[in-house]
């Protein structure tokens, strides 16, 4: 599924915020840690808000992340060796991303340690990636965005490629994060690449959903 013939250490920083998702940081966190890496992982309240009514319960959240984290800090923490530009890592990113945390840091706001560590991450020229789940996006949120990109955040949507053919929940998450480990430059194999339609004999999304041409 991925590659884990890495040499050297990848430090990621991993921001989980209260958008909608959170599922997408824990999937992110287990394969990552496949590979040679070392994650440092903080949540916000509303993050945990999210996970009660989308994975478990906030409690189930924060232990299933423990698992594959190697430091776990709430977005309070602003001591943790993170928030100063310092302590550098190799890569920055924020899953989910509300749109409130991206609006904090377009505008230097570091109010918290996520905020603090994407602005170090920015200022010091890492790859910073943001999965943004919103929608719709109406013009606040896409000048947002914007100007996010034009810092140097790399916008991934949260949305599937109907090319990959997904069959379930699993596919469609392997799928978004397939697209962070295709900007991280990580071998993979997360999901369905695109071909023509003369390549493929799996069911496209129309047979899946109506059923195949001949019924």
């Amino acid at each position: 599924m991925i590659d884990s013939r890495r040499s050297e250490v990848l430090k990621v920083f991993l921001g989980i915020t209260g958008a909608s998702g959170c599922v997408l940081a824990i999937r992110f966190a287990e394969l990552l840690k496949k590979l040679n890496s070392y994650i440092v992982a903080s949540y916000t309240s509303n993050a945990l808000l999210v996970a009660d009514s989308e994975c478990v319960s906030r409690e189930w959240f924060i232990s299933k992340l423990g698992e594959y984290v190697d430091e776990l800090y709430d977005e309070n923490r602003i001591d943790a060796s993170i928030a100063s530009s310092s302590n550098t890592l190799d890569v920055y990113t924020l899953i989910p991303a509300s749109i409130k945390t991206l609006a904090l840091i377009v505008n230097g706001i570091g109010s918290n340690l996520i905020t603090r560590a994407i602005l170090n991450g920015l200022r010091m020229k890492r790859k910073v990636i943001a999965i943004v789940r919103e929608s719709p996006l109406g013009e606040i949120e896409l000048k947002i965005l914007y100007r996010a990109a034009r810092a140097g955040i790399i916008i991934i949507p949260a949305v599937i490629g109907f090319y990959a053919y997904p069959q379930n929940l699993g596919d469609i998450v392997d799928f978004i994060i397939g697209k962070v480990f295709d900007v991280l430059e990580l071998q993979h194999s997360l999901y369905r690449r695109w071909k023509s339609a003369k390549e493929t004999k799996t069911q496209d999304p129309c047979q899946i959903l109506y059923g195949s041409k001949d019924s």
